[in-house]
């Protein structure tokens, strides 16, 4: 069974914080490319999820779909 992570959160923070994908990642800590792999729905290392949502100030639950 393959989890998938709900994108459109995330698209949805860039968005409403008028951020390009460049200050996103670097607000998180995390490289251009695994933000890619999490929007292309690749595998990613838990620890770069949790940087996502510690920024976002959001529930890991809600990345989840």
């Amino acid at each position: 069974m393959h989890t998938r992570i709900n994108t459109d959160i995330i698209m949805q923070f860039i968005k409403e914080n008028d951020l390009t994908v460049n200050d996103f990642c670097k607000q998180c800590g995390i490289c251009v490319s695994t933000y890619y792999k999490i929007i292309d729905g690749k595998n990613v290392r838990l620890v770069s999820l949790g940087k996502v949502v510690r920024i976002m100030n959001v529930s890991p639950y809600l990345l989840f779909k």
